[in-house]
């Protein structure tokens, strides 16, 4: 290894001094901020030990005027600036406090309190207790106007409960005011078996039994006895056949007792047995008699057959009793017209 002599351009290489920015100190003005002496150089006559020098500085580098005023120069943006937090907006820190308590609170509970289900999470506790304390923020922001909105609420809580406001219940759809559009069928090609599909009809309304009156569902029900109200076109009592329970009709359940309704000394035995089995009280039971035999005369005069049809609808009971009645006055012949021609 070679021996460097005290005059190696390296070991003389020095750079001079760099300016400090803003330096306050003062600056003397005798002489250069530093001598340099041979003797320094010299005082290592064999070169080892130096380190190298770092090399002077480029005239091209811009150097800080520490004259310049703090104003002329250049800052940096604020990245963050400072404006008003809203209440709603999260805390930036976690709040001690808050944390403390959970973890009081998770210290203290019991653990039969949460058997057999996860317990909540550390999170979920600061969610309420963030909730809890917005809502003592609205709170305390008009006191007045919170009671109002919740008096208002409980009000019309109480009126669901009790059933005396309902939601407005939305009509249905007409069906008369659409128009349905049936899908024109697929052209088929000639020469080919392929039938095309029609479209269904719309199924028919379900008819009632054989005998009802088309006001039928509208007719009211309602008693029906004032027979003194009306003309007494009916047969004599005399002219029934002489033999027990000759108006006699099947219908279903039990006879009503009769004896002791104030007009049964009106109608025959045999008519107070009908009635009874007809669960028809006795007024009821005549000014039925009278309504058919009315209609009776008016179907004459116009030359129309006398049908059930006209007895339904000229009585105001049910069809089916009023079925039976003109079964059993046709059975013993009070239908004829021979007991009519007198009124006619």
């Amino acid at each position: 290894m070679e021996n460097k002599g005290p005059l190696d351009a390296r070991a003389t290489m020095l750079s001079p001094p760099e300016q400090t920015p803003q330096d306050s100190f003062p600056h003397p003005t005798s002489g250069p901020s530093m001598e340099f002496t041979m003797k320094g150089v010299n005082s290592n006559p064999t070169g080892r030990g130096i380190a190298p020098l770092s090399p002077p500085i480029s005239p091209e580098s811009k150097t800080v005027n520490p004259e310049d005023t703090p104003s002329s120069l250049v800052r940096d943006p604020i990245l963050f600036p400072q404006q008003d937090s809203s209440p709603t907006q999260p805390p930036l820190f976690i709040d001690h406090e808050r944390s403390r308590m959970v973890n009081e609170y998770v210290k203290a509970r019991e653990p039969e309190t949460l058997r057999g289900i996860s317990p909540p999470r550390h999170s979920e506790y600061e969610l309420v207790l963030e909730f809890k304390l917005q809502v003592a923020q609205a709170f305390n922001a008009d006191r007045k106007l919170w009671a109002q909105r919740e008096i208002a609420q409980l009000r019309e809580d109480n009126m669901l409960k009790m059933g005396r406001r309902r939601y407005t219940t939305i009509a249905p759809a007409h069906a008369g005011g659409v128009r349905q559009v049936r899908p024109a069928p697929r052209p088929v090609k000639s020469g080919s078996n392929v039938r095309v599909a029609k479209t269904p009809r719309a199924p028919k309304p379900a008819q009632g039994h054989r005998g009802s009156t088309p006001d039928m569902a509208k007719r009211v029900a309602r008693e029906d006895k004032d027979f003194n109200a009306l003309p007494d076109y009916c047969p004599p009592l005399s002219t029934l056949p002489n033999k027990p329970n000759s108006l006699k009709v099947d219908w279903r359940g039990a006879p009503i007792d009769l004896r002791a309704d104030p007009h049964a000394h009106l109608l025959h035995p045999d008519e107070v047995h009908l009635a009874a089995n007809l669960r028809l009280d006795c007024a009821t039971y005549l000014t039925s008699k009278r309504r058919i035999f009315m209609k009776r005369i008016e179907a004459f005069n116009i030359n129309k057959e006398f049908r059930k049809t006209d007895a339904q609808q000229a009585c105001k009971i049910d069809v089916n009793k009023a079925s039976k009645l003109w079964s059993a006055f046709d059975k013993v012949g009070w239908l004829d017209k021979k007991y009519i021609l007198k009124y006619v």
